[in-house]
């Protein structure tokens, strides 16, 4: 892919394509950015905070586009995708659970298509997206597209076969952490501490585990055992945690939304 301004047109404006257009637009990238969105008044916000152009039909902005993103639901992207027949730019696609061969079907077998998924938290800057591909995509090109997401975020390039596990993963974590994050304040308030307090409480003990097995890139459980005193209040609660199945629990839990992702797939 060519080195200079590239023009990215992003069809869907909800939390995921807004965030992109705020990190894209945030990282000062070399490119020029036309949305669409069919409920014209989520575009406004974006022309006046960060500068993006609006175009008045799909096919307009297809046609002055290098670079198509997709953000929109998995329900709709095939229909999407049928516009596409003509376009010879790359398409990048966010629907969790639509492989790229669903893609190609409708918009073409010639289509250069990755296959991105997003997290939540890429509306913070702190996302995490893995990246697949079609085999006639070139490293510059892909290069490009993981600079597009690496503005909201961390990114990983991997084989497709893995992106059901990894929707069910990272896709889906976070509503694991939210789940994890209100039963540990409900513990805080069962025991007395106000509801505010108990929410900063896990909130932040959160963020700061996952700093810090990010940051000293040990093994987790390493990093659980300096936290373990022998006969000491957290190998107590950890002892409840086994006791109550709680790994095999994550682990089931996580297979069964890769296999719903794998169903979403299905005509």
């Amino acid at each position: 892919m060519k080195t200079d301004k590239k023009q990215i047109g992003i069809i869907g404006t909800g939390n995921m394509g807004g965030a992109i257009i705020r990190g894209i637009t945030a990282a000062k990238l070399n490119t020029d950015i036309k949305i669409y969105d069919t409920d014209k008044s989520k575009i406004s916000p974006f022309i006046s905070d960060t500068g993006v152009t609006a175009a008045d039909t799909i096919e307009e902005l297809i046609a002055l586009s290098d670079i198509i993103i997709l953000a929109v639901k998995p329900d709709t992207i095939i229909k999407v995708s049928s516009l596409l027949k003509n376009f010879s730019g790359v398409i990048i696609s966010i629907a969790a659970g639509i492989s790229i061969n669903s893609i190609s079907k409708t918009a073409g077998d010639d289509k250069k298509i990755v296959r991105a998924m997003p997290n939540t938290p890429v509306t913070t800057g702190c996302g995490m997206t893995v990246l697949s591909h079609s085999s006639n995509i070139t490293t510059d090109e892909i290069q490009y597209v993981r600079s597009i997401f690496s503005s909201i975020g961390e990114v990983l390039i991997m084989e497709e076969k893995h992106m059901n596990a990894v929707t069910a993963i990272s896709g889906s974590g976070p509503a694991y952490i939210f789940t994890f994050i209100q039963a540990m304040a409900d513990a805080g308030v069962k025991l007395g501490i106000p509801r505010a307090e108990s929410l900063i409480l896990a909130g932040q003990t959160i963020l700061g585990s996952a700093k810090m097995f990010l940051d000293k890139k040990e093994n987790p459980i390493m990093l659980r055992d300096k936290v373990t005193s022998p006969g000491g209040t957290t190998i107590a609660a950890l002892h409840i945690l086994e006791k109550a199945g709680f790994s095999g629990i994550i682990i089931d839990a996580i297979e069964t939304a890769a296999n719903r992702a794998k169903e979403l797939d299905k005509p």
